[in-house]
């Protein structure tokens, strides 16, 4: 065979070769620009998101209205701009693009609602859409201004403190127009969930529109913390008020919790506490359980019936790290049968 022909048969041979290899090579994206999602995308086709006018500035409005705005993107790009979602920085407002898929030039209205039902004062709101985009992946939004309340309770709460078993106490309130000009004010239905909570509406004693709340603290409130909420109807907008406070017994521990503070790992803690009756029946303790293994606790009485001593031990070998628990002391007295005691500590070299 001459020179020649091997050299025609060797050419054939590598454009044969490079025919066989040639359709591999257009099946892969990362390679071919032509296929979707291939990495070597001429620049400039992508997205763009441009808000015009990113903050609204609603001014002021009425407590339990409804303030509206729709917000524009537009696609100032080459490419498709994908919203993909909308997040708004509380749940009193909400966002819905009217279009998920964005051709380049076109636009996408954010129509955004916030309800100002029980805000009051200056209030921001932050909406967040996200698109794929990638200088800018999360457009942000933002509706501000200021809601002026309808009608006020003053007080706007009503605090008990801390007051003794059985004891019986009334706290005032007054429903206020701040609206007067808006028309007659009526105070409607008043209500309450708790037994122990007493709610009366009464004219007010200086005769302007509104209502005298007189909120009744029964000596059916058991021992511990407790909490209420009044709610109010009016014909402008609904209004709440909260109760609270803390009823003690004749049973009383000091101190109120038990801290272990930080503790090196390897030795026994010990803290202690005292518990006095200042009832006039004797008062026995039955048992006192920790909810750990590695806290325990002993009760003695210093005066039987009348003060006890508790000696709480974190037991050498507990682990590393926070450890948070409760003590619970359990008695015959038929009104604090159970009492919980927290306990805290912090173990041998735990960082947060």
């Amino acid at each position: 065979m001459t020179n020649l022909k091997k050299n025609k048969l060797t050419l054939l041979a590598l454009i044969v070769g490079l025919l066989a290899s040639a359709p591999a090579f257009a099946q892969d994206s990362s390679m071919n620009p032509l296929i979707p999602g291939g990495n070597s995308a001429p620049p400039g086709h992508a997205p763009k998101a441009v808000v015009s006018d990113p903050l609204y500035d609603f001014g002021s409005a009425l407590e339990g209205t409804m303030v509206t705005h729709t917000f524009t993107i537009k696609n100032n790009g080459q490419g498709y701009l994908d919203i993909s979602g909308v997040k708004t920085s509380c749940g009193c407002t909400t966002g819905q693009p009217s279009k998920m898929h964005v051709a380049p030039g076109d636009t996408s209205d954010i129509a955004v609602s916030f309800d100002t039902h029980f805000q009051k004062g200056h209030q921001v709101r932050t909406i967040t859409a996200f698109t794929n985009d990638p200088d800018n992946p999360q457009v942000a939004m933002t509706m501000q201004g200021i809601v002026k309340k309808q009608v006020e309770a003053v007080p706007g709460e009503v605090s008990f403190g801390t007051v003794k078993r059985g004891t019986e106490d009334t706290k005032e309130l007054l429903v206020n127009d701040l609206n007067p000009g808006r028309g007659a004010f009526s105070v409607g239905p008043v209500s309450n969930s708790n037994s122990a909570i007493k709610v009366v509406q009464e004219k007010r004693p200086d005769g302007k529109p509104g209502a005298l709340l007189k909120v009744s603290l029964l000596k059916t409130m058991p021992v511990g913390p407790f909490d209420d909420t009044i709610k109010i109807t009016t014909n402008r907008v609904p209004l709440q008020v909260d109760v609270f406070g803390t009823v003690t017994g004749d049973l009383n521990i000091d101190p109120a919790q038990v801290s272990f503070g930080i503790v090196p790992r390897g030795q026994d803690i010990v803290r202690i506490f005292k518990l006095s009756n200042q009832g006039s029946h004797p008062v026995k303790v039955l048992d006192v359980a920790s909810s750990s293994p590695a806290v325990g606790a002993v009760a003695e009485p210093v005066t039987p019936g009348k003060e006890y001593k508790v000696t709480v031990t974190l037991r050498h070998g507990t682990p590393d790290g926070q450890l948070r628990g409760n003590l619970t002391i359990k008695t015959d007295d038929p009104d604090q049968a159970t009492l919980n005691v927290p306990f805290y500590a912090i173990v041998g070299q735990y960082k947060t």
